[in-house]
């Protein structure tokens, strides 16, 4: 962002960090925040104020500005928006169900990208009363996509960014920015006993009653398996009198130091979740990074973060077709061999997920944003938008010129092995390509260069390269002698 460098780069999130109900959205915003301000720039986090807090404070380098409420952090956040405008040079507006609507009061040439965690068009229903329900749609929906029109948006997957498409129709462009992984360097001790280990705050949405009631008939064949539950939060109770009522043995820890929390993770044979849907996995992002295959419902956003038969699973069913999932994946685990696999395999992918990556990422879609308003200031058309579409371009590193990094889009993600450039184009046509062979001097017929569609791994990762793995499939708990591998 050469035209903002040196000045203020806000962060707006209705929570941070400290709010007892604070969750993986607070998370990706602090941790963004603190990586801009490791490359030097001036960052500012603006939030709310719970009781207990201080209304400044500065951590990680950089600041932290809390003003008001849940819901009073709105108009008072465009307020201070509006007395500081001169001095802010980039805007990431989170939208939590409702954004901060900050093109209102900021400059029009100032960059300002939309983050949206969730789309909470179908959530509303359920936790508001009618009338407050239809508010909240419109103004997530219609509302935000007149303030923000053609601006940029982030979204954490692929099927954040469907949704973001389908259910709010923006028809702007929106980058793919998933969240980093905590736990990279977690040192897993695997138990000697079956165990499942989640982390997260226990809320109703995630349907742990699900996996109780899983583990309940998981216990009933295999006595000595265990489930921890890593975090706190309003269902608590009801979980662990679920627990009770059905007889399950249910280790609850509470809220753990990170350290701690790591031990456990890295105790476990899988993690699971049993949610409805979501926009990330991050718990399970970051049980990967630990070497703990994941087991998930095949829904939205899981179907991103988990690699089926890699990775972890995807099943369907209900919650006692879970049980027997569970039970399915633990004596698959149980042979060493394929433990030892399947825990590779996560930590190579959880690997790709670093929140010095998801910052690089967020810088990018601050430059494509930035250099649209620059366009749009020199009185140019303005350019496609809403093409998801992204493509893998290689080329033979001696067929180009030296000086090569400067044919780069703003957005695009470019990387070298020493023989092959290849680069990951967003929004990219046969035209678009075209035009940057014309950059790289290099022949479009040349029979060495590929243009191929992007696939998932290539589009979350950046890894720009060909897997070949075999699937490990679950065997059925009552047979652990069963073919585990499939080409």
């Amino acid at each position: 962002m050469p035209a903002a460098r040196g000045s203020r780069l806000v962060i707006l999130n209705w929570r941070d960090r400290r709010h007892p109900a604070a969750g993986a959205a607070e998370l990706y915003c602090e941790r963004v925040a603190r990586e801009f301000a490791r490359r030097g720039r001036s960052v500012v986090l603006v939030t709310s104020r719970p009781a207990g807090t201080e209304p400044r404070e500065r951590t990680d380098g950089y600041d932290i500005r809390r003003l008001g409420g849940e819901w009073t952090v709105y108009p008072l956040a465009l307020l201070w928006l509006l007395r500081h405008r001169s001095s802010i040079g980039a805007v990431v507006d989170s939208q939590n169900g409702i954004p901060f609507f900050s093109p209102l009061v900021i400059g029009r040439h100032t960059p300002v990208v939309l983050l949206v965690h969730h789309v909470h068009q179908d959530l509303f229903g359920r936790a508001l009363r009618p009338l407050a329900a239809r508010l909240a749609r419109w103004l997530e929906g219609p509302a935000s996509r007149h303030v923000y029109r053609r601006r940029t948006v982030i979204a954490l997957s692929p099927s954040a960014r469907a949704a973001v498409r389908r259910r709010l129709r923006f028809d702007g462009p929106i980058r793919v920015v998933p969240c980093g992984a905590d736990s990279l360097g977690a040192r897993p001790r695997r138990s000697v006993s079956p165990r499942v280990v989640v982390v997260g705050r226990l809320t109703p949405l995630k349907r742990l009653e699900w996996l109780i009631d899983a583990m309940a008939r998981v216990q009933q064949q295999r006595p000595d398996a265990e489930l921890h539950l890593v975090g706190d939060g309003p269902a608590r109770r009801d979980l662990e009198d679920r627990a009770r009522a059905v007889g399950a043995q249910v280790v609850f820890h509470g809220r753990l130091s990170d350290a701690r929390r790591d031990a456990v993770l890295g105790s476990a044979w899988l993690t699971v979740s049993a949610s409805d849907g979501g926009d990330w996995g991050l718990s399970l992002i970051e049980a990967n990074a630990a070497g703990v295959p994941a087991l998930a419902r095949r829904v939205r956003g899981m179907t991103d973060s988990v690699r089926h038969g890699r990775t972890g699973w995807l099943v369907d069913g209900s919650s006692q077709e879970l049980g027997a999932s569970v039970a399915g994946a633990l004596a698959t685990l149980a042979d060493p061999a394929v433990a030892r696999t399947m825990a590779e395999r996560a930590r190579t992918w959880a690997a790709r997920f670093t929140w010095a990556r998801t910052a690089e990422g967020v810088f990018q879609a601050l430059e494509f944003e930035e250099a649209r308003l620059q366009r749009q200031l020199r009185g140019s058309e303005e350019r496609r938008t809403g093409n998801d579409l992204m493509v893998v371009l290689s080329v033979p590193q001696s067929a180009v010129r030296e000086g090569w990094e400067s044919s780069r889009r703003a957005g695009d993600v470019w990387m070298s092995d020493g023989t092959t450039v290849r680069a990951l184009l967003a929004g990219a046509d046969e035209g678009d390509v075209d035009a940057i062979l014309d950059r790289l001097d290099v022949d479009s017929d040349d029979p060495a260069v590929s243009v191929l569609v992007a696939r998932h791994a290539d589009v979350l990762g950046h890894q720009l390269a060909a897997e070949a793995e075999d699937v490990v499939h679950l065997v059925r708990a009552s047979d652990e002698r069963g073919d585990r591998h499939a080409a």
